[in-house]
């Protein structure tokens, strides 16, 4: 589904959602290099992924979404929560379009198989991650390391959250299934590894 084919009344939605969402995001990290639109016509959806390059050498790139929060689930529900990915600016030794491949695939399996956005959540290893990463299972918990502007964004009639999606890796998955988030979080700070470094140990 193109945007073209979606209501008048589902168009004006999205656009005043992407007004407030997309001048949040430009106000934090300037301007977006590149926008990759998923639509599957038969399920109503319509998800904007934006990438932001590093901005003023901070070695930080992001992708976060428009329009997620939308997107309804099989059960009805909407999933009501944007994400944003945080990478090293090499981003992985991958290009934008892989990574922006690889969300288009976590989030339409996340709209299609998860049934809300209760944090943290962890879908195990996958061979859906880039061949280059190490971390390729993933964590969506609340967001962190950002202005805390970011975690409750008003869209013009709600607040949405924005949640943190991070690619680690299996044992990291395994820590935080077996022994929960906290753990993971002091193993987090004890590492001399970047959490946002893909190709981590």
């Amino acid at each position: 589904m193109t945007y073209e084919q979606l209501s008048n009344e589902k168009r004006l939605s999205l656009d005043i959602r992407r007004t407030f969402l997309l001048g949040t995001y430009m106000n934090e990290w300037g301007m977006p290099e590149s926008r990759m639109v998923l639509s599957k016509a038969d399920r109503n959806i319509h998800v904007e992924i934006y990438f932001f390059p590093e901005a003023m050498q901070s070695g930080i790139s992001r992708f976060v979404t428009v329009g997620l929060s939308q997107a309804i689930r099989p059960s009805g529900e909407s999933v009501a929560a944007e994400w944003m990915l945080a990478l090293q600016s090499d981003l992985g030794g991958v290009t934008a379009d892989r990574v922006n491949s690889y969300l288009a695939d976590l989030i339409t399996h996340h709209i299609e198989n998860v049934p809300n956005s209760v944090t943290p959540r962890v879908m195990k290893s996958s061979a859906l991650a880039p061949v280059e990463w190490n971390a390729d299972a993933l964590l969506i918990d609340e967001l962190r390391g950002e202005n805390e502007a970011l975690e409750q964004i008003y869209t013009g009639h709600e607040t949405v959250p924005l949640l943190w999606v991070i690619p680690i890796t299996a044992h990291e998955a395994d820590l935080i299934l077996e022994q929960g988030i906290e753990e993971f979080d002091a193993y987090v700070e004890g590492s001399d590894d970047s959490i946002i470094d893909p190709r981590r140990p």
